[in-house]
């Protein structure tokens, strides 16, 4: 373990901001985490727990440690005809976890191929796609509370895992590093394409009897037409979630908008496009400054050249102002604001 000062977490984070951490540690083992926890700057300093970088927002320098936990081994931990169950460091790649649990008949995993970022950041944001979220597929999440100083394991039921947010990402923020995420896949070649954009690339292959490598090589083909390489054009993925609106603000907007992007999730409520929004209030692939939005999705932000995240956020408020003045909804960030 060795601790860095003054260390640019420019390759860090997805935007490509070159902001600085007052220090800066890779931890490569459960061990390592309580070695860490003896350091007496580490008791007093701010933290930050990083999980790949892909959904963060540095507003400016980091006046604390920045901690990276980078194992990332994958196995089997039990298995019989029709499920496994299998052990993942929090630290491995979200992608190559995705592509190995195919590559070994496990499914389940296809929907969420091609998200950024790694096993641990993918628990703390309960990422979703295509029809599918991470929950569904958690049998239990393990690490070290930095609070108690002790190793902890949550089973899912208390992850509090809601839309795009779990217990680590709001009462253990920063208080708990999370070390291994325990997953139970089927081994049944099951797929699930209730997803519009999906289901409208069956119909173009209407041959096409969709097994889970399908599933995967469609999400991958899906994503890449519609999402920009943040090595070129950085970005953290889609800037704000999908609001969640009642049955009477919906209606009103139907009725006002009859091409409305949205759907129901339940009695009364209705999760409506923040895209469709976004696009309707004319940002879509609109640039000010160093920061736009892109030309093909509406709701990711691009950084042009902006060297402080303050620049991000101006841009991105007055994309939910103008929202909120034209539809009265308040967008809220999926991105993680790191700053005052």
């Amino acid at each position: 373990m060795k601790i860095e000062q003054n260390f640019s977490l420019r390759k860090y984070n997805t935007f490509a901001l070159d902001v600085v951490a007052k220090y800066y540690v890779e931890i490569r083992s459960e061990q390592e985490i309580f070695d860490l926890l003896r350091v007496e700057d580490f008791q007093s300093e701010k933290r930050f727990i990083l999980g790949g970088g892909s959904n963060i927002l540095f507003l400016d320098d980091f006046d604390g440690f920045v901690v990276n936990y980078v194992a990332r081994n994958v196995q089997v931990l039990s298995n019989n005809q029709e499920q496994v169950e299998i052990s993942a460091d929090a630290g491995m790649s979200w992608q190559k976890l995705v592509e190995w649990s195919l590559r070994n008949g496990f499914f389940g995993l296809e929907n969420l191929a091609l998200i950024p970022g790694r096993v641990g950041g993918a628990v703390v944001q309960n990422i979703g796609a295509y029809g599918v979220e991470l929950k569904e597929f958690v049998r239990s999440v393990s690490g070290i509370n930095l609070r108690t100083r002790e190793y902890e394991t949550f089973e899912n039921a208390d992850c509090d895992f809601d839309y795009r947010s779990s217990i680590f990402k709001t009462k253990l923020k920063n208080s708990f590093i999370i070390t291994r995420l325990d997953l139970e896949l089927s081994k049944i070649p099951r797929v699930n394409v209730s997803y519009k954009d999906l289901q409208q690339e069956l119909k173009k292959e209407g041959h096409i009897q969709p097994d889970p490598s399908y599933v995967f090589e469609t999400v991958c083909s899906l994503r890449r037409s519609k999402l920009p390489d943040v090595e070129t054009l950085p970005n953290c993925g889609s800037f704000f979630k999908n609001p969640i609106v009642d049955s009477d603000k919906h209606s009103e907007l139907k009725t006002r908008y009859p091409d409305l992007v949205s759907f129901p999730i339940n009695s009364g409520q209705f999760k409506v496009s923040a895209a469709w929004l976004i696009e309707k209030a004319g940002w879509k692939g609109r640039r000010i400054g160093n920061v736009g939005t892109y030309e093909r999705h509406a709701l990711i932000v691009v950084n042009y050249g902006a060297k402080r995240g303050y620049e991000i956020q101006e841009f991105t408020d007055r994309i939910r102002n103008d929202v909120f003045d034209n539809f009265g909804i308040r967008l809220e960030n999926e991105v993680e604001i790191i700053g005052n």
